[in-house]
Parts: structure tokens; sequence; C-alpha cells
């Protein structure tokens, strides 16, 4: 399954431009990939892989933000269109390897 995260964190302040940066480089850290600006997407094998992952989110959001968590069961995912312009480069990611404790 695919976790999609989509996200609006207020960007009107110094602090809250470097807050909503700080949580985007942790996004990626755990694993996602930006798809666009404010939104990630990572596979994740299992529910407790999800479960441990919303919990991080839920813990780290922004006071002011809000996030949209979709889960994609594979069918969804494998069948998305995605439509590149002629000088987009492709870059292709394997599943993270995040270890949870």
């Amino acid at each position: 399954m695919y976790l999609l995260v989509s996200f609006d964190l207020p960007r009107d302040t110094k602090f809250e431009r470097k807050m909503a940066s700080v949580y985007r480089t942790r996004l990626l850290e755990l694993g996602f990939s930006m798809k666009q600006f404010s939104l990630y997407e990572r596979y994740v094998s299992d529910v407790q892989k999800k479960d441990k992952i919303l919990e991080i989110l839920q813990q780290e959001i922004p006071d002011t933000g809000s996030i949209t968590l979709y889960v994609l069961p594979d069918e969804v995912n494998n069948s998305q269109i995605t439509i590149l312009g002629k000088e987009v480069k492709v870059v292709v990611r394997k599943e993270p390897k995040l270890i949870f404790l």
C-alpha cells in the first residue's frame, strides 16, 4: 500500500517557513518522496508500518498545520497516470529501508 501525505502549513513568517521546511525534511527522512511541493508518497508493506508512520506524523506536525493522509491500495496506485513534460528527469525509487523499534 502507499501513503500519500497532503499538507497545508502556514508560511507567513520566517519561523513558519522554517517549520514547514523542517517538516518536509522529516518526511524525506521517513522515506517519503516528493510528488509535488506539499504532496509526498511512500510505499509501506504492512499496517504496522503505516500506523507507526501515522503516529510520528501526528507527533511532529507544527501546531498551526494540517495534514491529510491517504492510504492507497496497490491496485489504486498502480493505475495512476503521470504526465511528464519533455525535460523532466525520471527518478526510480525503491522501498525505503526504515527500521522501527
